[in-house]
């Protein structure tokens, strides 16, 4: 090819390129007609997606709240270890408290725990009890606040007060 045949198709060249990425129609005037319904539903689409993302982060945040009060109170508890259990992390999945999933599922051991607890505590409690007479004096009304505060504390634990 010479010189001037690549000058004069030079310009078809751009012209034809330039009519391909013209758009045909203008986009208001598409999303307006034929495709409308199509561009609603994608819009749509992807508003759904957001929504469902800012919900699953929000869901991320409360667990990781619970699960770092969980541990204050239960130092075992390690939510990593327990979200490999599919029966907890399904209950997690349902929108079951992180608490309530992880004493369902570990219930066995929170009650043999609690029963050996009870055991301990119970005989020094009822060793107290007997040594100790549960009123100091005649008329309830000369008590002093401690010894008021000591009664109520024996009372509310099941301990029968006779005057």
């Amino acid at each position: 090819m010479e010189e001037t045949e690549i000058k004069r198709e030079a310009p078809e060249q751009a012209a034809r390129i330039e009519e391909q990425a013209e758009p045909k129609e203008d986009f208001q005037s598409l999303i307006r007609g034929k495709y409308r319904a199509e561009y609603l539903r994608h819009v749509a689409g992807l508003m759904a997606a957001q929504a469902e993302e800012q919900r699953r982060y929000a869901r991320f945040r409360e667990v990781q709240r619970q699960a770092e009060a969980l541990k204050a109170e239960h130092p075992e508890f390690d939510l990593s270890r327990e979200l490999e259990d599919p029966g907890f992390a399904g209950l997690l999945r349902n929108g079951v408290d992180l608490r309530v999933a992880w004493e369902a599922v570990h219930h066995a051991e929170l009650a043999r725990s609690r029963e050996t607890r009870g055991a301990s505590e119970a005989q020094p409690l009822e060793n107290a009890l007997e040594s100790q007479p549960a009123v100091f004096r005649a008329d309830p009304r000369k008590l002093t606040r401690q010894e008021r505060r000591q009664l109520r504390r024996r009372a509310a634990r099941g301990e029968e007060i006779v005057w």
